[in-house]
């Protein structure tokens, strides 16, 4: 999921301590042009601050679909509020309307080392989960995106993907499989990759590397005789290498199967 905030940078320029409810005013305010109505702070300089995700997401818990949104902030001494507006192109806040919002979350300021320049960053990235936070002088505000369903997203991609290019290789149908052997999901379907990467015309090759996918799929779906019947059909195939049965056996130690472990390494 890919996360993009775009921003011009304004600098402190020796106005320590002059920034937060004063350059940057507490709550709204009359910015002196457009409409003239009470506005946030468009959350940088010059041209509009602007949020973009490519797949839906939480803010802080609130759900936010995918797009592009001007991205504004009303300061306070002790609490924010962060406003994602449908709007992405309006220049600064000038012409800021409620109604435009599509979400508003709250966060608390914080300190932070001193920041010459104003800073977007992602101090904590995780597959699922990142903060993103605004830091300038000495302050720092962070929100959190989540993305929901995460296994999903990741699917719909390899479905795509293998549409294309890679699912004219079957080591690509390999790498799909093990990403659903690892969390556990979607093992019908990985069965059915496996079946691809051995015997489909053009693209199937049965060789170590999908027949002893297809042995894993088979163990976690709990059909114990027909994995041992794809297992031995890996290992006493051709191509398995010293190296690749070595390395199957400790994968089956580490899936706490070590009397087939040890059956692999006699």
């Amino acid at each position: 999921v890919q996360i993009s905030i775009e921003y011009s940078s304004p600098a402190v320029k020796n106005r320590r301590g002059q920034i937060w409810g004063k350059l940057v005013p507490y709550g709204l305010t009359d910015l002196g042009y457009g409409h003239h109505k009470p506005s946030p702070w468009r959350a940088g300089a010059n041209e509009g601050t602007v949020f973009a995700v490519c797949h839906p997401v939480t803010i802080n818990g609130q759900p936010l679909s995918a797009g592009r949104y001007g991205l504004h902030m009303i300061a306070g001494p002790t609490e924010w509020t962060i406003i994602f507006f449908k709007n992405s192109t309006a220049w600064g806040s000038f012409f800021y309307e409620p109604s435009e919002d599509v979400l508003r979350v709250t966060a608390k300021p914080s300190k932070h080392d001193f920041r010459e320049y104003l800073t977007y960053e992602f101090p904590i990235r995780q597959p699922a989960e990142a903060v993103a936070e605004m830091q300038w002088e000495e302050l720092a505000v962070a929100w959190t995106i989540a993305v929901p369903n995460l296994n999903q997203v990741y699917l719909s991609r390899i479905r795509e993907e293998l549409k294309t290019v890679p699912g004219f290789n079957w080591a690509a149908y390999i790498e799909a499989i093990q990403f659903c052997l690892e969390r556990n999901i979607n093992l019908p379907e990985a069965l059915v990759w496996a079946q691809t990467a051995i015997s489909t015309p053009f693209v199937g090759q049965a060789n170590f590397a999908t027949l002893s996918a297809k042995a894993e799929v088979l163990t976690k779906l709990g059909r114990a005789e027909d994995s041992k019947t794809a297992r031995l059909a890996a290992l006493n195939h051709p191509t398995a290498s010293v190296v690749q049965i070595h390395q199957y056996g400790r994968q089956l130690l580490a899936g706490k199967q070590p009397a087939a472990a040890l059956a692999v390494f006699e």
